[in-house]
């Protein structure tokens, strides 16, 4: 009977880490009272270093 249990007690946990992931992606992805997310922060803010990056190759030697 403990491995009938143990299974359903796996099963519980992989739904809460579901519903915690969730959560998170939630909290990282969908912007708040009119802001910008996080993942449209990240990605302004990759787009800005290589642009810089880029504009420091192409300067001549």
């Amino acid at each position: 009977m403990t491995m009938k249990s143990r299974n359903a007690q796996s099963g519980q946990s992989m739904t809460e880490y579901l519903v915690a992931m969730l959560v998170v992606m939630m909290m990282i992805g969908v912007s708040f009272s009119g802001e910008s997310s996080v993942i449209d922060l990240f990605l302004a803010a990759v787009k800005t270093a290589f642009d810089k990056q880029s504009s420091f190759i192409s300067l001549p030697l």
